[in-house]
Order: structure tokens, then sequence, then C-alpha cells
């Protein structure tokens, strides 16, 4: 739309009065003039940017200094190494308690092997003891292997002259030592010896009345060498004359043994009329093998 000049009026104003710019206030009539707001809000320029403002007291977190708690850390430390030494102790204390009890062990498992006095280990094996013809029990009992002195010799064991034994008198009449064992034996007694280690025989051979009696004791190794015997007894030793005017008595004829285990040794006897007849029925062959032998039993005793 135009006026009568051509000139294009606004078609919402009249009089043609141009249109205020979008966003700008209206002046009334009267009022002074307002400044208007720029269209749009400006962006502030980096460097016109304000700080945010930290909405708490104090420095911010990442302005503040980090301070460790030295005690509660020497505390911990001091913790760590009792525990160690704790566990360092125990652990100490366990091996030492496992060493003994293997050195037990082993202490109970070598027992059986430990050496006598003697110049030959000791073999292995033990049976129970049963004596023959013997006046009491034998008095080792279950064999051991302890530790022996040395075996008693034929000088300590004849060394007396005579012998007073429940009223009777015994007067020695020779001695001998007999290596190896089964030379001084009979039926069979000679191959139970060497079996169980037979070190050595000795034997003296006593007179009382008329009747002759030969004590034999067999030297063992160990003990058990020595129920080894007392468990497969048989046969007899021989009795010892041929010297010191000792005729010859119970050979080839029967006579009154014994035999028992005492300790490392085993103590025979055998007796029968001086003149060379049976012994085996004769009361006082018989009473005077069993008086010489429980008198050898209880000095071997004494003596191991």
């Amino acid at each position: 739309m135009s006026d009568g000049m051509g000139v294009p009026q606004s078609p919402n104003t009249p009089g043609g009065q141009p249109q205020q710019p979008f966003g700008a206030p209206q002046q009334m009539p009267g009022q002074p003039p307002v400044q208007g707001a720029p269209p749009f809000p400006q962006q502030p320029q980096p460097w016109q940017q304000q700080q945010t403002q930290y909405p708490y007291p104090g420095p911010p977190p990442a302005q503040q200094q980090f301070e460790p708690d030295w005690q509660q850390l020497a505390d911990q430390r001091e913790a760590q190494v009792r525990r160690k030494r704790l566990m360092t102790g125990l652990g100490i204390g366990i091996g030492v308690v496992v060493l003994g009890a293997g050195a037990a062990a082993i202490a109970v498992l070598s027992q059986d092997d430990k050496p006598s006095n003697d110049p030959v280990a000791s073999q292995s094996g033990s049976a129970p003891v049963s004596p023959t013809n013997s006046a009491k029990p034998s008095g080792s009992g279950s064999p051991t292997t302890k530790q022996l002195p040395p075996a008693i010799t034929a000088e300590a064991l004849f060394a007396d002259q005579s012998l007073n034994i429940g009223g009777h008198n015994y007067v020695r009449k020779s001695t001998t030592t007999d290596n190896p064992c089964w030379k001084a034996t009979g039926a069979g007694l000679g191959d139970v010896l060497t079996n169980a280690g037979c070190v050595q025989l000795m034997r003296g051979t006593y007179f009382t009345g008329n009747t002759a009696v030969t004590v034999g004791v067999a030297v063992f190794k160990s003990e058990a060498d020595a129920a080894k015997v007392g468990a497969g007894m048989k046969g007899q030793i021989q009795p010892l004359f041929g010297k010191d005017n000792v005729g010859e008595f119970c050979r080839d004829v029967a006579c009154s043994l014994t035999n028992r285990v005492e300790g490392r040794y085993v103590v025979f006897t055998v007796a029968g009329p001086i003149s060379g007849g049976a012994g085996a029925q004769d009361p006082v062959a018989q009473s005077s093998s069993k008086e010489l032998d429980s008198y050898f039993d209880q000095l071997l005793t004494k003596g191991s």
C-alpha cells in the first residue's frame, strides 16, 4: 500500500509510522526515552568469565593437601612385624617337635641294632624261654637288646676251688674253654649253638662224694641269641674228663641233664656217678645237677 507519492505505507501503522523493531520496548507518550537492551544477550569473552565460587567453607578439595596418619601407619607396621615374628616362632617350634618325634622314632627303630661290647654285632630274633629239666624257670624273661657288659670269663666263672651248696661240698677238678662251641656238644646241640652265634663254651667239672658234675656256660652276643637256644633246645654238652685225675663219666650212658637261659648265657649241667654208670635215675646226680645249675644261674645274674 502506498500514499499518493508512491511511497509504500506500513500496513499496520497509522500515518505511515514505521514499526518498531522486534523486541524493542514500547515508549509511552510523555515518558523519557528508555535505552533498550540489545536484541540478543552477549556471551562473555573468555577473559571476562568469572570463577565459580566453592559453596563450602575452606579451600576447594583440589586445593587441600592430604596429610597421612603417621601414627596409624606405624601401628600397622608394628602389628605386621609382630605377626611375622609369631608365625616364624610357630614354624620353628613345629619343626623342632617334628624333628624330635622323628629322632625318637629312629631311636626306637634302631634300638635292636645296637651292638654289644662283643667283637661281632648282635643278631636279631627272640623266642620264649622254656627251661628243660631246670630247677626253676629262667630268670631272663622276654629277651631284650640292652647294652651288655663284657662276657664273664672262665677264670671268674670257676674261680672258687670249692662250693658249699645246700649242705653239699663241691670240689672243682678241671676247667676248659671251647671255641667253636659245637666241639663240646652232642646229640644236635652243636647245630643249635652255632645257629644262635655261640661265642664260646666254658666247662668245669666238680666232684661231690661219688658223683661228678660238669657245668657248661655258653656265651652269646645278645640275650635274643641266647633265647633262640632255649626255644630250640636239644642234645647236651659233653662231660669234661681226661685230665686232673678225672676219669670218664656219663659217656655213652644216660645222665641227669639241666639247661636254662640267663641273659646272654645258657647254663648246662650233666651229672652221673664217677664210676661211669648211668645217672639219669640217680637221685644224687639229679640233685647235684640242679644245685649247681641254680648256683651258676645266680652267679651269672649278679655278674650281668
